[in-house]
């Protein structure tokens, strides 16, 4: 099938239109699977919740943990569990690409006029997601209210792009690994370890050793969308780079990401070869 010839314009509109379908079937499954959906989101009210409790338990003991408050500390882990959520939800390719690859899938998608990363993308979203991004907005919203935060449209619109960067560095971190599965036949013991590591960036980063922080900032750079944009949130003169820098990480990320995705597309094998 030859592709029709569109300008960008048009390509994005397209595209855009494309994926409000996936969404759309998603959407569907949601509501046809009422009782799955109702399951995923006690379990993201039970996992956010048991969180909540032992930071009230550790907070009954000690006033600060690393001169960061009880609230402040809540609605770190919100925004951070909030990112994670929009990333399993929307962005869970990395995790399926193995499947796509084993059961030839890839092949099919390969012939079709839309990229294979848009395809794996729209056709990859996640059912447990949805309980947890629930619950993260609740938290953020209840700590902001015991911070006396103030939700002008500016603020409301850094949320919103702090969120997306998030999901779009973990995104583009666990695709990294996972198109190594090109080469190597199994990724999945590597790029679940790696996953697991997000889960620090709900705390302060002065509570960890310079080693992980540098890990976490630098190299994974996961706090970058996660703990910067809600210290930048609570703390705007002290993180004031977060303002800018963290919706650039996730550009910067993404393009490279991009590239060696491209790369290893070219070099892929057909299943049936």
């Amino acid at each position: 099938m030859i592709a029709p010839q569109r300008n960008a314009f048009q390509q994005a509109a397209y595209l855009i239109g494309m994926y409000g379908q996936y969404l759309k079937i998603y959407f569907k499954t949601l509501v046809e699977y009422r009782a799955d959906t109702l399951i995923a989101v006690i379990a993201g009210i039970v996992a956010q919740g048991s969180t909540l409790v032992f930071l009230s338990v550790i907070f009954q003991r000690i006033p600060k943990l690393a001169d960061w408050s009880f609230y402040e500390l809540v609605f770190l882990f919100g925004l951070a569990a909030t990112g994670k959520a929009l990333n399993q939800t929307l962005f869970n390719a990395p995790f399926s690409l193995t499947g796509y690859i084993r059961r030839g899938q890839l092949d099919i998608m390969m012939i079709r006029p839309v990229g294979v990363l848009f395809q794996a993308i729209g056709n990859s979203q996640e059912l447990n997601g949805v309980g947890q991004l629930i619950t993260g907005a609740v938290i953020m919203g209840y700590a902001g209210a015991h911070l006396n935060m103030h939700w002008s449209v500016g603020t409301v619109l850094y949320v919103i792009i702090a969120l997306i960067s998030s999901a779009v560095i973990q995104f583009a971190v666990l695709l990294t690994i996972s198109v190594l599965t090109f080469w190597v036949q199994e990724i999945r013991s590597v790029i679940y370890p790696v996953n697991w590591l997000y889960d620090f960036t709900r705390y302060p980063l002065e509570i960890f050793h310079p080693l992980l922080r540098g890990l976490l900032t630098y190299l994974i750079p996961y706090a970058v969308g996660s703990f910067f944009p809600a210290a930048f949130l609570l703390r705007p003169g002290e993180y004031g780079w977060a303002m800018w820098g963290v919706p650039a990480v996730a550009a910067v990320m993404i393009s490279i990401t991009y590239c060696i995705w491209s790369f290893g597309l070219k070099r892929y094998s057909s299943v049936a070869g």
